[in-house]
């Protein structure tokens, strides 16, 4: 499974769909942090510029498509999906930086090119 597609149905799995406008933009932040990790430090200097750039919008539409569809996973969605990609429980939303950075690493760590993964998310074997 490629790169892409392994992140794609990681996202999936946790609810986030291609009907959110920041879906793409999301999946896109992942791999741009999986690919450069000292770029989810400056996600607003580094990451949104790029993605928007290349979806032809605002680096603010950007954050804030993201920031729209983190919030909705929280409302909607599987909370102990959530919490296996990003290794624990949230009471509250993650930040935009954090949810991206700890989702980069976290599915960087599992992710094996020709499998899917090199361990389960979850803790078992």
């Amino acid at each position: 499974m490629e790169r892409s597609e392994y992140v794609e149905n990681r996202l999936l799995r946790i609810g986030a769909t291609p009907e959110y406008v920041g879906y793409p933009y999301l999946l896109d932040s992942i791999l741009l942090v999986w690919d450069k990790p000292e770029a989810g430090r400056n996600i607003t200097t580094q990451v949104y510029p790029a993605i928007a750039q290349r979806w032809g919008v605002s680096a603010a539409s950007v954050e804030r498509s993201i920031r729209t569809l983190i919030a909705a996973l929280w409302q909607d969605q599987d909370r102990r999906a959530l919490g296996q990609l990003l290794g624990r429980d949230y009471e509250t939303p993650p930040g935009n930086s954090k949810f991206i950075g700890v989702a980069a690493c976290r599915l960087r760590m599992f992710y094996r090119g020709g499998g899917e993964t090199s361990g389960r998310m979850d803790g078992s074997a």
